[in-house]
């Protein structure tokens, strides 16, 4: 049978269509529980799903012409009223009895708001309730995590723990690349299940709109991937535009596409957790098992808290990781004089420190290009070929972020690429415009196993053309060229210090400056550490180094700059009811959320106790009040767990010519006490007449 070919137009247009499927609206759920839709007074029912009676006792008819009282119940009705309003438009979870023709039911109750005007309640029967057994495995998983100092180790250990619990034949790790093509980089699965550990699966297959719904709901339960779908009664309610929106739901229908997917892949049940890293979807623990399996309602809610403990160690891992980095960078970046006492200059300091920046930054080649010259160390293009692409940087990119890219073979620095460099960091010395500080890596070429070939399958379906899904997971595989490994934020941050650090010394006049200390201090810069030993954030002395360059840098180029003081507000009292212990892991994850938020020309760092300073290049003071908002919304909204919640108060102050860094610091502390004085959680500004809103 020859091939059919279909125009671009047809496929985009196919493309589209798939994009904008209805998943959350689809008009029916899964036959493991009950729907009730209520209106926005919570007494009548609108909706309900076609099962009802299996689980409530009460037919479709009963209930669409009875009160929710008489349906649902007296208990039911009264959490309701208290709990549901107090979630802001958010899922809650209770627990509810009530009599059904003779026999005492429980049941796990899933409620939420749809649109402005309904309220939809979800009821899956709880039949064997086991909550002090989880909750001694998620006690246990905790222990374990605690222990663990790898995150291979530790994504491989939450598969473990979560197929043994639940009997799935497959449980995966599937970590999303910068493309939203899924990588299995962890898995445990029964003999009979086949392995996909390594393997890329397309974004097609988790298409943007799901991606959406697991930043809304964390949660995808599919215990019978064959099962008809209940419908709703009536499908539409009259006067209603709109189909009732399940998105906070868990008994959403399966669309016809996800369980033509499923089918083809030979899953019979299916669940799949989000797993968030800050506000971005990292990936999805994704359970398989080749015949439909029922999952209990608790028990998926204690795989949501497994996977939340999983995701927090593996952020702390990574931020202890990214500490150790950038003090590794601090401590090669301190100023040192040679052994006649001569100070080095920016060639002779990546002469003498060059060598472990390109092992800690993982680069085959470092340069610093000054106008018309270039100096380095490593593997690095021609100087004419480095002063063009330091010419087009000046001209084309904003100098107070660091450009990166893994492929110069797609970007305008193309024409002078050489070799297999193929990764660009590149800095700008805040001094000079034109003066450019490089980092290259490699080419880093390797194969990817596909379980399936990445591409959609177009086909014509009434007289349309359509994306079906996948129906062959055969290992396809291609190979990857002219990629260097992508640069981390956190990289890009140290990287920028260096740039600082080298940019004072191509300044004569810091030169000269630091000439005159060197003397004095060089024995106690041999000794002071730049970080702080707890956060990780820059301590008291590097930050006053740091807001001592940016002064004078102030005052040469009439370039802004604010500082951001803050500490945490009842700091004390959470010490005192929670131990001092709990305050510094507090201290730890606060810094760890805000360091992601700053830009990595912006600085962190621990001013005393509870109390820490940021300073902001090039911002005035407008800006500086849009971060530190920005930072106390973070902080007001960190899940610190049993620990509960903080917040903080910050003072705002943006340079002025011809001042000091202790009346700088000193207008801080002043703007940071009135947004005290005035009831803490909030920023204020030098002047008083510029002030964030209370939460």
């Amino acid at each position: 049978m020859p091939s059919t070919h279909y125009s671009d137009a047809e496929i985009a247009a196919a493309l589209e269509a798939c994009a904008r499927e209805p998943v959350h609206i689809p008009g029916a759920i899964q036959p493991m529980g009950c729907l009730v839709s209520l209106d926005s007074d919570m007494s009548q029912i609108r909706q309900v799903s076609a099962n009802i009676e299996n689980f409530l006792g009460v037919s479709v008819a009963d209930a669409l012409s009875g009160e929710a009282r008489m349906v649902l119940g007296d208990e039911l009705m009264d959490l309701l009223a208290t709990e549901l309003v107090k979630q802001d438009k958010s899922a809650t979870v209770l627990t509810a009895q009530r009599e059904v023709q003779g026999e005492r039911r429980r049941y796990h109750v899933v409620a939420y708001p749809s649109g402005d005007d309904a309220f939809v309640v979800e009821l899956e029967d709880q039949m064997c309730p086991e909550g002090h057994r989880l909750l001694d495995k998620v006690n246990d998983w905790l222990a374990e995590v605690r222990q663990i100092d790898d995150a291979d180790t530790l994504l491989d250990a939450l598969t473990q723990w979560v197929q043994e619990l639940t009997g799935h034949e497959r449980v995966m790790v599937y970590r999303f690349d910068e493309q939203w093509n899924g990588q299995v980089v962890a898995e445990t699965r029964l003999a009979a299940a086949e392995s996909f550990l390594d393997h890329y699966f397309p974004a097609s297959d988790i298409p943007a709109q799901v991606r959406r719904l697991y930043d809304m709901n964390r949660v995808r339960s599919i215990p019978d991937a064959s099962a008809p779908a209940i419908p709703l009664v009536p499908h539409d309610v009259p006067g209603e535009a709109a189909p009732l929106d399940m998105s906070q739901g868990v008994l959403r229908a399966v669309a016809p596409i996800h369980q033509e997917y499923l089918t083809n892949m030979g899953v019979g049940a299916s669940l799949s957790i989000a797993m968030h890293e800050g506000e971005k979807l990292w990936g999805l623990l994704a359970c398989h098992g080749l015949e439909p399996r029922p999952l209990e309602a608790d028990l998926r809610d204690a795989l949501c808290v497994l996977v939340q403990i999983a995701m927090s160690q593996l952020r702390v891992l990574r931020t202890q990781a990214d500490t150790r980095l950038l003090h590794d960078i601090h401590d090669s970046n301190e100023i040192l004089s040679d052994e006649m006492g001569r100070p080095l200059g920016p060639e002779g300091m990546i002469q003498r420190h060059g060598a472990q920046w390109l092992e800690l930054l993982d680069a085959a080649g470092i340069a610093l290009v000054t106008g018309e010259e270039s100096c380095g160390l490593g593997t690095l293009p021609g100087e004419e070929n480095l002063v063009a692409m330091a010419g087009w940087l000046s001209r084309h990119q904003q100098h107070d972020t660091p450009w990166h890219t893994q492929a110069l073979a797609t970007t305008p620095l193309a024409p002078w690429q050489e070799g297999d460099l193929c990764g660009l960091l590149a800095v700008a010395l805040p001094t000079e415009s034109n003066h450019w500080l490089m980092l290259f890596r490699r080419e880093q070429r390797h194969s990817r196993r596909w379980a399936g070939k990445p591409e959609d399958t177009p086909m014509m379906r009434d007289g349309k053309l359509v994306l079906t899904p996948r129906r062959s997971f055969a290992q396809w595989q291609d190979e990857v060229r002219g990629v260097s490994r992508a640069w981390r934020d956190i990289e890009c941050r140290a990287f920028g210090d260096l740039a600082k650090t080298l940019a004072v010394l191509t300044s004569s006049h810091e030169i000269a400056q630091l000439n005159e200390k060197l003397h004095h201090a060089n024995r106690k810069l041999k000794s002071l550490a730049y970080s702080d030993g707890l956060t990780g954030t820059w301590n008291r002395y590097r930050m006053e180094q740091a807001i001592d360059a940016e002064l004078n840098a102030a005052e040469r180029h009439n370039r802004p700059f604010a500082v951001l003081l803050f500490d945490i507000d009842h700091f004390k009292c959470f010490n005192d009811t929670h131990g001092h212990e709990a305050g510094d892991e507090v201290l730890v994850a606060l810094c760890s959320v805000l360091q992601g938020i700053l830009r990595p020309t912006d600085n962190l760092g621990r001013w005393g106790g509870e109390e820490f300073i940021v300073l902001v290049s090039d911002c005035d003071a407008v800006g500086g009040m849009h971060l530190a908002e920005r930072l106390r919304q973070s902080t007001a909204a960190l899940d610190l767990g049993n620990l509960g919640s903080v917040t903080i108060s910050i003072g705002v102050a943006a340079w002025r010519p011809g001042e000091s860094l202790k009346t700088l610091i000193a207008r801080a502390d002043q703007a940071m006490y009135r947004a005290k004085e005035s009831g803490r959680n909030r920023v204020i500004a030098e002047a008083a007449s510029i002030t964030s809103p209370p939460p």
